[in-house]
């Protein structure tokens, strides 16, 4: 009886041992199998990538508002948040711009275009910049590097007849302006546009027909 006893108490010290082993195998494997936590400068990181995100979509509300004081700042603080966010640059650049402070706007497009030199938008809104300071040859340079990026919408071509329009290429202007209006050709900003520079030709009568278009595509979209 005695034997019987000391063989069961060794069978079931085996069987404990075999479980703490297989059970410490698992739990091995289960924490190798688990994703490590994210090094805390990654996790700080992150959050400051967000907040500068959130920061810019706050700093183009104001500016869809008008109120310039504002964008300006929280731009400003979603650039302290990510010195590398292109969007807050881009935006900080047109909002200095509508305030009346395109040299300053002028180094903010650069910025964001050295962050994101693929951005279509960017060159287009540094031409835009261009324009307002007279540098029509660098307004042309920014169009075209616009159109090369995408121009499904021909703000391009639009941007392109202003500057050939502003040096007195007028042909220049007129070819840009008909592809924008072939790209859009329910946009009377476009046809008002092309009348502007049939009037700067001296061309009244083409002019007139065109910013008749352009009242009566303003008209239908009311």
């Amino acid at each position: 009886m005695k034997t019987r006893y000391v063989i069961l108490s060794v069978v079931a010290w085996l069987v404990a041992v075999s479980a703490l082993v297989l059970g410490g195998r698992w739990l091995l494997r289960r924490d190798a199998e688990l994703p490590p936590n994210p090094p805390a400068a990654v996790t700080i990181e992150t959050g400051r990538r967000e907040a500068a995100k959130a920061a810019s979509a706050e700093g183009f509300a104001f500016k869809r508002s008008g109120q310039h004081a504002k964008a300006i700042a929280a731009f400003e603080a979603a650039i302290r948040e990510d010195p590398n966010h292109s969007d807050a640059y881009h935006g900080l650049a047109q909002v200095q711009r509508d305030a009346g402070d395109p040299s300053t706007a002028l180094v903010h497009h650069d910025r964001a275009i050295q962050l994101d030199p693929g951005r279509f938008d960017l060159y287009w809104e540094r031409g835009v910049t261009c324009l307002r300071l007279k540098d029509y040859d660098a307004a042309v340079t920014n169009f075209v590097a616009c159109l090369e990026r995408n121009d499904r919408f021909g703000n391009a071509h639009l941007g392109l007849g202003e500057a050939y329009r502003a040096k007195g290429e007028f042909e220049k202007a007129l070819a840009h302006h008909d592809q924008a209006i072939a790209l859009k050709p329910d946009s009377d900003w476009f046809y008002r546009e092309r009348g502007n520079t049939y009037r700067r030709m001296g061309e009244q009568q083409l002019a007139e027909t065109d910013f008749a278009k352009a009242r009566e595509l303003q008209q239908n979209k009311k």
